[in-house]
């Protein structure tokens, strides 16, 4: 793993500024062309495939309470229903758009461009309705396609380099597809797929949250070695996350895993593979256990504080966490209006809360928050830090100047001005590889990612509106005179419309238009 020069030097070059517009470093690139558009779903034609239980109404705690993380450990009984709810609500599809012979899929999650450039394995040990192996979600028919039979925790265990995942129920295994979304928007893409990374967990762990399960993220691991064993080749697509879910239990199944050998559909035509985002992201490589248990434990003095558990928001809202998560939809046109206090204060406390993650330690964080307030009640038009859970002054303004201010800071995008604020998460990248390496880049961007979808999850728990936005990156540091980089930008205000829930899986919502 590098020293970070590589990651400070994707960033530089895939920044927006006032002169600034990153011109695509591959000669044969065409933006968004048509003939060479990456599939949304990859597919094993040849797997066997295992339906997942489509009844899955919502039973989890309060959205609320679940949010706030104070929700107690009890953890029913993991089964196949459990397992296709946390693939539902995080990565299943709710809502379409178009004639259902060519539709547009919307997620659980939100994705830059609605893109997805995101996949998820599962390493099965066995349960009720799954036999153990490793299976690849399959979210388009809402199924598990069969890649390996067999005990394959612990080999997954090895890469990893975590003991525990070998005695975990299951495990997830989330892959970046970066052309998915390259395809759009060029080497900038290889954010994206840290943000979705980001955001897919919020809700997985929301929901694991509901029903008292313990989850942990595993940004650490042995990259070829991971690659290898699901099959990927690590640069088309490469391993960014494991996710471990369950108490550990010890119980193993003998019975080698063993591979079926299986090959996927085509990404596209003629997938392109950048340069710049294959260098970032091996960067950051981890080569084996030893580099990995180095990383998990280096001491990094200087992080920002974070909670595990927050105040919930006045006032009783027993809807489930499920449902919220079917709310929420990316906000595309906002009103002005007063919000109120909470939106901000208890939005901006669930978007700051520690994440369960090996390499961001108990109550730290990458992140700064910097915030542009135009309409909350109880708090005066300007630019405001989040500091030790409380907005505290910057600079003072009118609202019509602050508003201005936003929509300028977010490539004159109205979203950000018509909010009634927006939330800029930000990370000393100087810090951040100073502690992590190259690899610490990777990690803020998560972060920035679960930050994003905790805060609109929240801002649909108390019934507005949110999105997530791209940025300036000159304008946001300079705005906020920090040397802090954004990682990413979120609206938070008062819907304009009101927005279709997402169906139950297979029946999602079909979207006017």
């Amino acid at each position: 793993m590098g020293g970070g020069a590589v990651a400070l030097q994707y960033h530089r070059d895939t920044s927006f500024g006032p002169q600034r517009w990153p011109r695509p470093g591959v000669p044969e690139f065409v933006p968004m062309d048509p003939r060479n558009q990456p599939r949304p779903f990859k597919r094993y034609p040849q797997a066997r495939l295992h339906d997942l239980p489509e009844f899955l109404p919502p039973r989890g705690a309060p959205a609320t309470d679940a949010l706030s993380g104070g929700v107690s450990l009890t953890e029913p009984e993991l089964d196949i229903e459990m397992l296709a709810r946390l693939l539902y609500f995080s990565a299943g599809v709710t809502r379409f758009a178009g004639p259902p012979e060519q539709p547009t899929w919307f997620r659980a999650a939100p994705s830059a461009g609605n893109l997805h450039p995101l996949e998820v394995y599962v390493v099965a040990g066995a349960m009720p309705g799954l036999d153990p192996g490793l299976y690849h979600f399959a979210p388009d028919v809402f199924g598990l396609e069969e890649l390996a039979r067999g005990e394959c925790r612990p080999a997954l265990a090895d890469a990893a380099a975590a003991p525990q995942v070998e005695v975990s129920p299951f495990a997830l295994v989330l892959t970046g597809i970066p052309w998915r979304t390259a395809w759009k928007y060029g080497e900038r893409g290889l954010r994206h797929v840290y943000w979705d990374a980001g955001a897919v967990l919020a809700n997985l762990l929301a929901v694991a949250e509901g029903y008292g399960i313990p989850a942990r993220v595993l940004l650490g691991f042995v990259d070829t070695v991971l690659s290898q064993q699901l099959g990927i080749d690590g640069v088309e697509e490469f391993p960014v996350a494991v996710v471990t879910v369950g108490t550990p239990r010890d119980v193993l199944t003998p019975v080698e895993c063993q591979s079926a050998g299986l090959a996927p559909t085509p990404l596209s035509p003629m997938p392109i593979n950048f340069p710049l985002i294959v260098q970032a992201q091996q960067a950051g490589n981890l080569a084996n256990a030893y580099e990995v248990a180095t990383w998990r434990e280096a001491e990094r003095p200087g992080l920002p504080t974070a909670a595990d558990v927050v105040e919930p928001p006045s006032g009783s809202r027993p809807e489930p966490i499920e449902a919220v998560i079917l709310r929420r939809g990316s906000t595309r046109r906002m009103r002005h209006g007063v919000v109120p206090t909470e939106l901000l204060t208890w939005g901006m406390a669930v978007a700051t809360r520690h994440v369960p993650a090996d390499a961001i330690a108990a109550g730290t964080s990458l992140l700064a928050h910097e915030l542009a307030v135009h309409c909350v009640r109880g708090l005066a038009p300007g630019l405001y830090h989040w500091v030790n859970g409380v907005p505290a002054p910057y600079r003072s303004g009118s609202e019509d100047v602050v508003r201005q201010l936003s929509q300028r800071m977010c490539l004159d995008q109205e979203l950000a001005a018509d909010s009634a604020y927006t939330d800029f998460a930000c990370a000393d990248l100087d810090l951040v590889v100073g502690g992590y390496g190259d690899r610490g880049y990777r990690v803020a961007q998560f972060e920035a990612g679960v930050a994003a979808e905790r805060l609109q999850l929240a801002a649909f728990a108390l019934d507005h509106g949110g999105t997530g936005l791209t940025f300036s990156d000159e304008e946001v540091s300079a705005v906020f005179g920090t040397k802090a980089a954004c990682m990413l930008a979120v609206a938070i205000g008062v819907p304009a419309y009101r927005a279709l829930p997402g169906g139950p899986p297979r029946r999602p919502t079909q979207l006017a238009g």
